[in-house]
Formats: C-alpha cells, structure tokens, sequence
C-alpha cells in the first residue's frame, strides 16, 4: 500500500474539519479514501481533490464506497471530483488522464 503525502493528508483534514465529506453525513471522519482506484494511476492522481475523509459506513458499510450496495455513492464521488476538476479549467483529454483513464 502507498503512503500518502503528508501534506495533502493534512490538507483533506483541514477542509473536512474531521468530519465525513459526503453531503449530508457529518459523522466523525475515520479513513482517508482516494476517489480514483487503479494500481497503474493511483499515486499520480493523488491530489487534495482525489483524496476523500470518510467516517466508517461511507467508506466500508453496506452503503459505503467498499460496500456490497456502494456503487452509488462511488459514482456520485467520481461525478463530483470530475465536476471539480472541470471547474478548475482541465480540459476533457486532461480530465479523463486525471481520472485514471475514465469519465463518468
């Protein structure tokens, strides 16, 4: 497993104030998660906008991202990241490297 950059480490905890990112939530955060997934893409994607503070059920529960009903909340998180990322001024070809190859 990769180790994250400690500066965008703190800088996700600093923006979720510790607690779970996913509108609505507001659970204390327990795992950091990265939105985009992929051995071959995952570190060069690592940035303070791919990483995710999440509290324990959004993350492994059955509604979470990991979780055996989580597809939805995956593809809402991904859908958002490339919404930020469009906002940003990344073109669609740079957009689509971002995110590991994909969009959604």
């Amino acid at each position: 497993m990769s180790t994250l950059d400690k500066g965008i480490v703190n800088a996700v905890l600093e923006r979720s104030g510790g607690l779970c990112e996913v509108p609505g939530c507001y659970a204390p955060g327990a795992e950091i998660h990265h939105i985009i997934f992929g051995s071959g893409k995952r570190k060069q994607c690592e940035r303070i906008e791919s990483l995710i503070l999440l509290c324990y059920e959004c993350h492994r529960g059955t509604y979470g991202v990991h979780g055996k009903n989580g597809r939805k909340l995956n593809l809402k998180l991904k859908r958002n990241l490339q919404k930020e990322y469009k906002k940003q001024g990344y073109t669609e070809k740079e957009i689509r490297e971002m995110m590991g190859g994909k969009l959604y």
